[in-house]
């Protein structure tokens, strides 16, 4: 009896805790949770970028038409129609001229329209970052270390020289000059490449300012506050929606064209304040006719 009762209360010698085998499996098992759950949190927040910048075209086109109301008529593109300092053209954009109605009163009254977007005066103010102007799939913050991003251009049309879009320089378009329907025609649209500044009117001060003949247009400075839908040159880069650089005219069917750092396409808020996401396999013809605003074009679905 004395025996049983020592056996029982012996002591066990297994050692406490996991042994490595087992601590392995469990390892292996944690990785294999991550593989899976990984792709599933990295589409979540993807899905919610992609609202948020839907959410941001959708205020843009909101504050065209409140602007539209009030004036009775869309912002220019850009006021001024040369980069070139010699010419004293201020060329506000026209994003800065929607500042209050984006809930922006404040900043504009910082803003001096009195003078050039880039005179020191507007230091303060165009440096500042707009949240409706950046897309949170986008990393930039600062352009040139002196502007506020901007990640949306609006349309200007077909190429430059043509005017046949939304905003361009010094443009004046009414709703009723919107005969194609303003369901059926481009008003903003996302950018990736060649981001020069929600404020910034010209890349540089010199003739043309910098402005490149598929997007600003040669003379006509912009810094990609508004866009020309890109007609390439023969053998060099086409046209559409998120392309791959071809090192073509400096990569011109990125930096001249819509894209979006969102895969399968870009987001567009249309003239009539809708949003759409438009897919980069867009037909090329249907992508032309939905920049002009009276080109008469039969658009079908898109």
């Amino acid at each position: 009896m004395t025996q049983i009762m020592m056996n029982r209360h012996r002591p066990s010698h297994r050692p406490a805790g996991f042994t490595l085998v087992e601590l392995l499996v469990v390892i292996a098992i944690i990785g294999i949770l991550v593989a899976l759950l990984l792709p599933a949190v990295q589409a979540a927040r993807e899905a919610a970028r992609r609202m948020s910048c839907k959410n941001n075209l959708r205020q843009l086109g909101l504050a065209l038409h409140n602007y539209h109301d009030t004036l009775k008529t869309m912002p220019p593109g850009v006021l001024g129609t040369s980069g070139s300092r010699s010419a004293n053209h201020r060329l506000h954009t026209w994003m800065a001229l929607l500042l209050p109605y984006i809930e922006q009163a404040n900043l504009q009254n910082a803003y001096d329209f009195n003078f050039r977007f880039d005179h020191p005066n507007n230091g303060p103010a165009v440096i500042q970052r707009v949240p409706v102007f950046a897309c949170p799939s986008h990393d930039a913050e600062l352009i040139a270390d002196k502007y506020g991003t901007n990640e949306y251009a609006a349309s200007a049309g077909t190429r430059p020289g043509m005017d046949d879009g939304l905003l361009y320089p010094m443009s004046a378009t009414r709703m009723r000059d919107i005969t194609d329907g303003t369901s059926q025609t481009l008003a903003v649209g996302e950018i990736a490449f060649e981001l020069g500044g929600w404020a910034r009117g010209a890349i540089n001060s010199g003739s043309g300012g910098g402005g490149g003949g598929g997007g600003g247009g040669g003379g006509q400075g912009f810094a990609r506050g508004v866009l020309r839908w890109y007609r390439a040159q023969p053998g060099c880069a086409r046209a559409g929606i998120n392309l791959p650089p071809t090192g073509c005219s400096g990569n011109a069917e990125q930096r001249f064209q819509f894209s979006s750092r969102h895969p399968g396409g870009c987001h567009f808020a249309l003239a009539d304040g809708s949003c759409r996401f438009l897919a980069e396999t867009i037909d090329l013809a249907t992508l032309a006719a939905l920049t002009t605003r009276s080109g008469n074009e039969v658009t079908g679905e898109f």
